[in-house]
């Protein structure tokens, strides 16, 4: 009678527990079998970690402007860009976080676990986001889970508060009792599979977009499969791609199979002028970051891991305060006056998936996925920035014979015009001497998770000039987890 009692309260504190369900991460507790008889020994309990790529495929209004979401934002392309095979996940204990000023603070536990796709993930209202994002930045999602994975076999413990990093896709050498300070300088020699030319490029790797923490408190009891588990809930970690993007953008243009590639206008007469082929250049092939970094100023007073970008401060990878215009780094497609054509993006033999139209109805092609590569104010242009060279034949009239020109142009990041077009320039025009603006914070550079989208407005043969507008746009976010404990 005691037992059957007992058995009674059990249940009653169960039910009386259940409206205190939220949802994010969680760590089950099975206290009865089958039977629903009280379970005396080895207890089982559970991990089941899932986390949620962004698949959405709308886009907020933009408008030029700086700082961590750019000019808005783009969605990713079908599950080659937003697939997750595994995830590893770093833990340890330190209020200050990956800042932490602490050498002695050490990873508590770190496991890879595999992920695979599910569609019975129906827990509502789980997203925390940062109250900077644009409206819409969190919508829809694609889910990932581990299944149940043991909870013996880690040692965190219920009570305790833990900080949290994540890496997708990736093979990281982190164990238990590795300090925090080490973690935090990793770098990576690859952040995709593939050579990075147009779609030739999958398993991105991504990382943590911001400090995550993991509080193992307040449980609530789930009983919804006959069973009684205990869950202790948090909120999804966020993480970012390694890599950007780079897109061409017919906007104006119209496909001319004839001549094979972009027709537009010269606005003179029947003059027009074709774009046949797009060649990315100074594509750096040197080490990156595991972790983003920003610092204030340059040479910077403070550096902050998993920083925010602001319009004031720089992201810096691994070589960027050597880019002294002395030294010389590895890069796939070396800028030149005869570009290879390792890289090239010819308009009339694209990839299957690699143009797709955009919210306006226009083709966008995908040119390449270029690594981070960020610049110093005194950094040489021609020999550090990466950019993109155009192709292109120009008829003065319809039956003119048509002359061809090659124009080059460095991608801006945050760039020194809120209205307005930049200047593409033939070789002859580009300057030895050019260097990033000091007055404009990453005026030029690449930055992870950034899609740089390239239109062309016009071309002044007269000058040599093709003008192009440049949009620097937030890649969407791939959101981890939800990690369910």
């Amino acid at each position: 009678m005691l037992s059957k009692y007992l058995h009674f309260i059990c249940k009653a504190a169960a039910i009386m527990l259940l409206p205190l369900l939220a949802w994010s991460c969680q760590w089950m507790k099975e206290d009865y079998n089958d039977d629903d008889e009280i379970v005396d020994s080895s207890t089982i309990e559970y991990i089941n970690i899932s986390i949620s790529v962004s698949a959405d495929n709308n886009n907020v209004t933009r408008a030029p402007q700086g700082g961590e979401y750019g000019d808005g934002f783009l969605q990713g392309i079908n599950n080659r860009e937003n697939a997750v095979e595994k995830i590893t996940l770093i833990f340890y204990q330190d209020n200050a976080g990956i800042n932490t000023t602490n050498n002695d603070a050490e990873v508590s536990f770190v496991k890879t676990y595999s992920v695979y796709p599910t569609t019975t993930f129906d827990y509502p209202n789980t997203h925390t986001h940062k109250n900077t994002e644009p409206t819409g930045f969190a919508d829809q999602e694609i889910i990932y889970t581990t299944g149940n994975q043991k909870l013996e076999e880690t040692p965190l413990q219920v009570g305790q508060t833990y900080k949290v990093l994540v890496v997708a896709n990736a093979d990281v050498i982190v164990d238990i009792g590795d300090k925090i300070s080490t973690v935090r300088e990793k770098v990576l020699n690859s952040v995709y599979t593939g050579t990075g030319a147009g779609i030739d490029a999958s398993h991105f790797v991504m990382s943590s977009e911001a400090d995550a923490s993991v509080t193992l408190t307040n449980p609530t009891i789930d009983t919804s499969d006959g069973k009684n588990k205990i869950i202790y809930y948090f909120n999804c970690i966020h993480i970012e791609r390694l890599a950007a993007r780079i897109d061409y953008n017919t906007k104006g243009g119209t496909y001319d199979e004839n001549l094979g590639g972009y027709r537009y206008s010269t606005g003179t007469g029947n003059g027009f002028f074709v774009i046949t082929k797009v060649t990315p250049f100074n594509l750096y092939n040197e080490r990156e970051y595991l972790f983003k970094r920003v610092q204030d100023a340059w040479p910077a007073t403070s550096t902050v891991y998993l920083g925010d970008e602001s319009t004031t401060n720089y992201v810096v990878d691994p070589n960027t305060a050597n880019k002294d215009n002395s030294q010389t780094f590895s890069y796939l497609s070396p800028v030149s006056e005869n570009m290879g054509t390792a890289f090239a993006q010819t308009m009339n033999n694209l990839s299957q998936g690699q143009t797709f139209l955009d919210e306006e109805g226009f083709n966008n092609v995908i040119i390449a996925y270029p690594r981070e590569n960020t610049l110093m104010p005194t950094s040489s242009l021609k020999r550090y920035a990466t950019g993109i060279a155009f192709e292109t034949y120009v008829y003065v009239n319809a039956t003119a014979t048509p002359v061809r020109h090659v124009y080059y142009h460095y991608l801006r990041h945050q760039g020194e015009l809120a209205t307005g077009s930049y200047q593409a320039k033939e070789w002859e025009g580009l300057s030895d001497t050019e260097v990033s603006n000091s007055s404009v914070p990453m005026n030029f550079g690449v930055v992870r998770n950034n899609i740089y989208s390239i239109t062309i407005e016009s071309l002044n043969v007269q000058e040599g000039i093709l003008k192009l507008k440049i949009e620097e746009e937030k890649w969407r976010h791939v959101d981890n987890p939800v990690i369910y404990i």
